[in-house]
């Protein structure tokens, strides 16, 4: 076990009292009872220095340097991070939920039993494919009777219109000829080579084949026009929409799925009885999903079409999605104010499930290129915002400006800020302005200083306001700050210190 300390001068006041510090640096690899025992030390060294304060002060003897620090050679332990400059958003934060873009659940319009099932939940299925076959072996019954009554209708119908125009044909050529024969011998009685009797014959025959002419024009007619062909003609589109639909309840004993996605649901097994209305699967597309916001009527000025959006994932904060907003609900939640903003996203791993609850946030206001200090390294007091910094080896106190403000960032501006000037975070209310100071490592990076096991730079409690500061209002225990609030946004000022 290897240990290194420091021993403090001894600090010597009006009264004679000396005050002996030390402290103990701890390797990172030293197990909890060393931390205990570190922690312990700083307690025993805050004590300490807290007994020095008076003593350091008291008519103007020797033993502290100026500015009420700690006398002789002690630094204060504390933790510390750089101001930096970059961007900086205030956010609008909503829980949302994930759902599937499309979502189907499956039932068959025909009764029967279930022959087989495809597939089981949290598989990928095609559009097209088989998922449940319910047994069609009566409706193909049903289709081969259905088939012959069309044939026999058909049949029906086209032989007695084909007789009608028979008869018609015949008659016409029977007509014709007789015609030619009369007007031959009318030539040849004039002629003298024909008798009176066979002229008179010819013009018989030729009268009554024309009469069965018209005879049969007049029954093409009447068969046109009247209802036994209509009558027929109807007959032959029942039979085959009769087989039409029994051809369709076939196919619909094929359950398939209406689109690429996962089963979600599946409710039947073979041997199960299949019944109109009754659902069979349920099916979901999840690639791409959404995610539904439910936006509050005071940050709609915030969000609309188009607005970029930020998700995590309850549970798997490490990763993040990015989506824009593509619909916006122009009617609230019935019995609320608050209205759905839908985000679509890409899921090709399938890592966004539906019903996964999600934190959506919107940005509220932004800046780019201003100096960021950590949040924790910020305190209000009566007379405004202001921060420590360490200049020079000291603690330094610095009246501030703040603009945006979120859960771990706060834009600043005052006197002696600059990217890489360090900010004390979440300090002690018995720092003091001129106090020198020493920066602990944060976690990981070594072992820790000797105010024991530190806490990592923006970590930790809110840091107290200081004691005998010169603000006014100021008390023992600090100036007033702001409460703590909800991402992105300053709290109402209470009593207590930091941020």
């Amino acid at each position: 076990m290897r240990r290194s300390s420091r021993r403090s001068s001894l600090v010597k006041g009006t009264a004679g009292v000396g005050v002996h510090a030390q402290y103990t640096l701890v390797s990172r690899k030293k197990g909890a009872t060393d931390l205990v025992k570190a922690t312990r030390t700083i307690l025993t060294l805050t004590l300490c220095a807290a007994m020095a304060l008076p003593l350091a002060g008291c008519g103007g003897k020797r033993g502290g340097p100026p500015g009420g620090g700690p006398p002789g050679g002690f630094s204060f332990p504390v933790a510390a991070a750089p101001i930096t400059r970059g961007n900086i958003a205030d956010y609008v934060s909503v829980t949302s939920s994930v759902v599937p873009k499309l979502s189907a659940q499956l039932s068959s319009v025909v009764s029967g039993t279930v022959i087989s099932v495809g597939g089981q939940i949290g598989q990928r299925v095609r559009q097209g494919e088989l998922l449940v076959q319910i047994d069609d072996s009566t409706l193909r019954a049903q289709q081969s009777e259905q088939a012959a009554n069309l044939a026999l209708v058909r049949a029906n119908t086209l032989g007695g219109t084909t007789t009608t125009q028979a008869n018609l044909k015949s008659a016409k050529t029977a007509y014709e000829t007789s015609s030619l024969n009369y007007k031959r011998n009318q030539e040849l009685f004039r002629q003298g080579y024909v008798a009176q009797a066979t002229l008179d014959d010819s013009r018989k025959q030729a009268q009554a084949d024309q009469a069965a002419y018209q005879s049969a024009q007049v029954a093409a007619q009447n068969a046109s026009l009247s209802g036994d062909e209509t009558a027929a003609q109807a007959s032959m589109r029942n039979a085959e929409a009769s087989l039409a639909f029994v051809e369709r309840q076939i196919q619909q004993s094929h359950v398939t799925a209406p689109f690429d996605g996962v089963i979600t649901a599946r409710n039947v097994d073979p041997g199960s009885l299949a019944a109109p209305g009754t659902v069979l699967m349920e099916v979901a597309q999840v690639d791409p999903v959404y995610v539904d916001a439910g936006v509050a009527g005071e940050n709609l000025a915030y969000v609309h079409v188009g607005t970029p959006a930020i998700i995590t994932i309850a549970g798997n904060t490490a990763r993040t999605w990015h989506g824009k907003v593509e619909y916006l609900n122009e009617a609230a939640t019935p019995g609320t104010l608050i209205y759905t903003a839908r985000i679509p996203l890409a899921n090709p791993d399938l890592a966004l499930r539906a019903g996964m609850v999600a934190t959506v946030q919107f940005a509220r206001a932004q800046k780019t290129g201003v100096l960021l200090a950590p949040r924790a390294s910020v305190y209000q007091t009566p007379a405004g915002y202001s921060m420590f910094i360490i200049e020079k080896g000291a603690a330094k106190e610095v009246p501030i400006e703040v603009g945006i403000i979120n859960d771990q960032q706060v834009e600043v501006a005052g006197q002696g800020l600059a990217p890489g000037v360090m900010a004390i975070l979440n300090h002690s209310a018995l720092l003091q302005p001129g106090t020198p100071v020493m920066v602990l490592p944060p976690p990981g990076a070594g072992p820790p200083g000797a105010g024991g096991p530190g806490r990592a730079p923006g970590g930790g409690q809110p840091g107290a306001g200081k004691p005998g500061s010169g603000k006014p209002g100021a008390s023992a225990s600090g100036g007033a700050k702001p409460g703590t609030s909800k991402s992105g946004q300053a709290g109402t000022p209470k009593a207590g210190g930091g941020y």
